[in-house]
């Protein structure tokens, strides 16, 4: 029916098989993970950083896990505002048409291998495929070191305050929960903590 996901017939024999097979995507183990840190000290003020990231790696979103109204499940806000319909026949929507039925009714290729009861060979598409390269900010530090003349009045020899924020931010192109989660996104997200703290020696 229209706005069912539709596949391509890439060796041009008029017929949608395994034939029409090809590479996709990145594996989910990444190929590539790095990580930078560094600090800048001007006179008593302290700047600490830390990232670190991963590219070259892709994770399909469960379509068959998703579906809305089917086992109860709720509809995602993503689902809600770009699904095709006829006021928005998109050729690419981040979801198909809307049914009371699992998305796997309509494009068993797309159910992972679950009972659909069609006995479809059921195979991953890029429809669903995501880039799941990202760049994350792990830590950021300010802190402030007291001078001599206030540590001597106040009989201390150093005296740090600092006001931390971990996992503050994270660049990537994938919106839709934690990119970190991969498949598993109703997981436990990552949190964002935040501290204030001070270090003192007599």
């Amino acid at each position: 029916m229209p706005g069912d996901i539709k596949y391509r017939d890439l060796n041009g024999d008029n017929v949608i098989d395994v034939n029409d097979a090809t590479f996709i995507g990145y594996p989910e183990t990444p190929r590539l993970v790095y990580g930078f840190n560094g600090f800048i000290n001007y006179k008593r003020v302290e700047f600490n950083f830390a990232f670190q990231g991963s590219g070259q790696r892709s994770f399909f979103l469960n379509a068959y896990e998703l579906s809305p109204f089917v086992n109860d499940h709720a509809m995602l806000t993503a689902i809600y505002e770009d699904h095709w319909s006829e006021d928005n026949q998109s050729l690419h929507p981040f979801w198909p048409r809307l049914s009371t039925y699992n998305i796997a009714q309509h494009n068993p290729e797309e159910g992972w291998g679950a009972d659909t009861g069609t006995g479809a060979d059921i195979r991953k598409s890029t429809y669903f495929l995501r880039d799941c390269s990202f760049l994350r900010c792990t830590s950021l530090e300010l802190a402030y070191n007291f001078g001599p003349n206030t540590l001597k009045r106040w009989g201390m020899r150093n005296l740090k305050l600092y006001a931390r924020v971990n996992n503050a931010f994270a660049i990537t192109n994938f919106k839709l929960w934690d990119v970190e989660l991969g498949t598993n996104g109703f997981n436990y997200p990552i949190q964002r903590t935040y501290s204030l703290g001070f270090n003192v020696s007599f």
